[in-house]
């Protein structure tokens, strides 16, 4: 905010070339440039056997999207919930990257953030499939085995919820 505000004071300020420069940094500073296509998950092709169909999926407000494979029993998962959870997640075109078995709290951010959005709702037995953005999952900086900025499939289960 206050680099906005020192630009805006140099525009008002300043004369000419020097002006002109501090318009146009103002200006982009307030409009970033779209993401690359690869990073938004609806301008990609996902493998057939990973069964997307995001005109088939629900979209949270935290950019989630999600369809419910299997809807489970008992109530509704909160936040503050500790379950034990089984996932996977693929890169679109299929290949396997992420795989385990956890015990986690939800909404305490014990697993990434696309996950632990998606869990609130959901019931013992459950099985949600997501498709997240690359912010939530591993981000620009990706891991070892995804690369960065990838967008990932995950098939989410809850398998028990501890009390």
């Amino acid at each position: 905010m206050r680099t906005l505000l020192t630009l805006l004071v140099l525009a008002t300020a300043c004369s000419g070339e020097s002006r002109r420069a501090a318009v146009e940094t103002l200006r982009s500073a307030g409009n970033p440039p779209a993401p690359p296509p690869d990073t938004v998950p609806e301008f990609l092709d996902y493998a057939a056997d990973l069964q997307v169909d995001l005109s088939d999926m629900v979209k949270l407000g935290s950019g989630v999207l999600y369809r419910d494979l299997v809807p489970g029993s008992g109530p509704e998962l909160v936040e503050g919930d500790s379950v034990v959870v089984h996932y996977q997640g693929w890169l679109p075109n299929g290949l396997l990257v992420d795989s385990a078995l956890a015990g986690i709290r939800v909404g305490a951010g014990d697993a990434l953030p696309g996950i632990d959005a998606a869990l609130p709702g959901m019931r013992v037995g459950g099985i949600r499939k997501l498709v997240l953005s690359p912010g939530l999952a591993f981000g620009a900086e990706g891991t070892s085995g995804i690369p960065p900025g990838s967008v990932l499939v995950y098939d989410l289960e809850v398998r028990s919820k501890l009390p």
